[in-house]
């Protein structure tokens, strides 16, 4: 059973390749290029000459290849169609171990009802022992996601892009004079390790903040904590805030080849020379991520390293601090430490927080917290939804206050930067309570009660700077919670496949109190339209669209993809022209080799589902048939252009007529 180790360190370093082009290579050559950039962890890299080689041999060991690479980069989307595209055609399940991962990545986007179907499937199918735990942990996590707190009594956001950089973040603490330090790339754009810039390198920064909550500019420490040919990173401070304590480690792209805690001591202003702590570290072991905290009356030293003897990859273990001399580690134990990993440790009046993938959760790593009975550590507690999201979660921390803090996650959130995809990276997020709890719980309903595995989508409908979307789904529960602003409209669309969509409104205007609005909804089970379609008459499917000037196949386009795939499974001798349109924009020639473009690759995601080649005849028309105004010329909206620019099919041979869905096609106005 392969074992995928989480990216935490450095996610996305690219090496520039000073080689020939790509299609000049053999396959062979591009497998083996690939290989030795997997062997360096240089994972980006090592995707190009993944998806070169798959594009010259079809074969499905490379497609695995190529959607192992997308989940190490963090990109679940693309992962979970390109295991998708091996699976669903895997009858003797000769690649059963891919299904853990196929699962995992569903998960991760939300779709929790197959994930956790695939999950059942897996633990009863696989031989593996490893794998089959892995799997039903993910089973239990799922299944306890409706008695995790809701917690719609906190608030969290993302802190400003001056701050949240393209690039993942690492290990943010307040200073007791209320400054933020982190450790950063600072880069908007993806670092290349030429061994010339000193991006290679992450920094502390230190960022203070104004009296109207306002971050200033980022300002790195000096020579003193930020050493040339190390990364800085993971700062945490002793109490009275005059002792600072860091890793400093040598990545090399995504792996660490040495890491080691030091401590700094504050005169003044300045942070003095950093020392390596003694005992604490030792040749071949990676300590890093250190948080001050006390157990029976002493300083104590958190940390996380992979020493021999413990009870998973990397374990949580302390150090007693006298003076300036450190004991030696103590491992915390088997109720912190598990089979897997844990990270990120923060210890705060009696309770060590910290994040985990080997206990049951809502994504990767989930924050957990364990409080401290003056003799041993108390059972852990899952923090819920909102601390944990579907993602990763790590770097928990409070101010002195105790009712506000940071966290890290790679969760996707509006205006987000994507490097990879809007899961690649760590960024900071604030949380702390809301000055009025309004929140909104909604019951779903079905013709015989409670209706499961619906979705929510909440909309703030206001003027004036909206809150983004909000959607839930509960695949094992029917109740639905999101935290409201005061004086803002709402809309709530519920809906679920099968079922009719509905909407409802509502306000929270005059709401001066703590206060649920409750709102129970009934879906009433929808009937399909059906509309048959006779040979030769060619249908537009609704949601294949392409951007401009491209010619790959976006998200949306594989549901109905997906729906031509089962009418070609349906109706086995049924054989189709698949036609591609552009808009007017561009030259005649060039639109007709882009549309053909298009056609291709519209086929050839069928074929690489299981339909034979010759059932699909590939057309590119270019821009000879327009649908509205918008020929050479005239004047036209992007949205107008992009109703150009679609995929039809018709039936060329086979049956006379099919029937099909009516909510799948689209008038073509002919």
């Amino acid at each position: 059973m392969k074992k995928f180790i989480p990216i935490l360190l450095l996610l996305i370093l690219s090496i520039s390749l000073n080689a020939q082009p790509l299609r000049s290579i053999t396959y062979q050559m591009m497998v083996d290029k690939a290989e030795e950039l997997m062997g360096k962890a240089d994972y980006k890299n090592a995707l190009e000459f993944y998806q070169q080689a798959y594009e010259e041999k079809k074969e499905p060991e490379m497609a695995l290849k190529v959607a192992d690479v997308h989940y190490l980069l963090k990109d679940y989307n693309k992962a979970a169609r390109q295991y998708r595209s091996v699976l669903r055609r895997d009858k003797k399940d000769v690649y059963l171990e891919y299904r853990l991962f196929y699962a995992k990545c569903l998960k991760r986007t939300d779709q929790l009802q197959d994930a956790y179907n695939e999950f059942i499937e897996y633990a009863k199918k696989t031989t593996d022992p490893d794998g089959r735990q892995e799997a039903l942990l993910e089973i239990k996590g799922l299944e306890m996601f409706n008695d995790l707190a809701e917690n719609t009594d906190i608030k969290f956001v993302p802190l400003p892009k001056e701050i949240n950089k393209a690039f993942s973040l690492y290990g943010a603490r307040l200073h007791p004079d209320g400054n933020l330090y982190f450790g950063s790339f600072d880069s908007d754009k993806e670092i290349v390790l030429d061994g010339e810039t000193e991006k290679g390198d992450a920094k502390i920064y230190v960022s203070t903040r104004d009296d109207k909550g306002k971050f200033s500019t980022l300002t790195p420490l000096g020579e003193n904590i930020n050493r040339a040919g190390y990364s800085s990173l993971h700062p945490a401070f002793s109490e009275d805030g005059n002792r600072m304590y860091f890793t400093r480690l040598i990545g090399n792209n995504n792996s660490i080849e040495e890491a080691k805690i030091y401590v700094s001591v504050k005169t003044g202003s300045e942070w003095g020379a950093a020392r390596i702590l003694p005992n604490v570290n030792a040749d071949g072991i990676i300590c890093r991520q250190p948080a001050v905290g006390e157990l029976y009356g002493r300083e104590v030293l958190f940390f996380i390293a992979d020493m021999p003897g413990g009870y998973g990859g990397e374990d949580i273990y302390y150090a007693t601090i006298d003076g300036d001399s450190y004991g030696k580690p103590i491992n915390l134990g088997e109720v912190i430490n598990t089979r897997d990993d844990e990270y990120s440790p923060f210890y705060f009046e009696g309770s060590l927080y910290y994040s985990t993938n080997g206990l049951p959760g809502l994504g990767g790593f989930d924050v957990y917290s364990a409080d401290w009975n003056g003799n041993y550590w108390e059972q852990p507690t899952n923090l819920g939804k909102g601390y944990n999201s579907l993602t990763d979660d790590l770097f928990y921390s409070l101010d002195k206050s105790g009712e506000a803090g940071f966290i890290f996650s790679n969760r996707p959130y509006e205006g987000k930067k994507k490097v990879v995809s809007e899961t690649c990276c760590d960024h900071i997020f604030e949380f702390g309570y809301r000055d009025l709890n309004i929140d909104l719980l909604v019951k779903v309903l079905g013709p015989k009660g409670s209706l499961l595995d619906a979705k929510v989508e909440l909309v703030d409908l206001s003027d004036v700077n909206p809150e983004p979307a909000v959607t839930k789904t509960n695949f094992n529960g029917n109740t639905f919670t999101f935290p409201l602003d005061k004086n803002r409209p709402y809309k709530a669309i519920v809906s679920k496949t099968g079922f009719d969509t509905q909407t409802i409104e509502f306000t929270t205007a005059g709401i001066i109190d703590d206060y649920t609005v409750e709102k129970t909804v009934t879906l009433v089970t929808s009937v399909p339209q059906m509309q048959t379609v006779k040979i030769n008459e060619p249908i537009r499917l609704n949601n294949i669209y392409y951007d401009y000037n491209d010619f790959k196949i976006l998200p949306d386009a594989e549901k109905d993809l997906e729906v031509l795939l089962g009418l070609m499974e349906k109706y086995s001798d049924m054989v189709i022209e698949l036609s591609s349109h552009t808009d007017a924009r561009g030259t005649d020639s060039y639109n007709l080799s882009l549309s053909q473009k298009r056609a291709n690759s519209a086929k050839e995601w069928l074929v690489q589902n299981g339909v034979k080649a010759p059932r699909i005849k590939a057309v590119g028309y270019g821009e000879t048939v327009i649908l509205n105004k918008c020929v050479n010329g005239v004047e036209c909206t992007d949205e107008e252009h992009r109703f150009n620019r679609r995929t039809e099919f018709k039936i060329i041979s086979g049956p006379t007529t099919i029937e099909i869905e009516k909510q799948v096609i689209k008038d073509n106005g002919k």
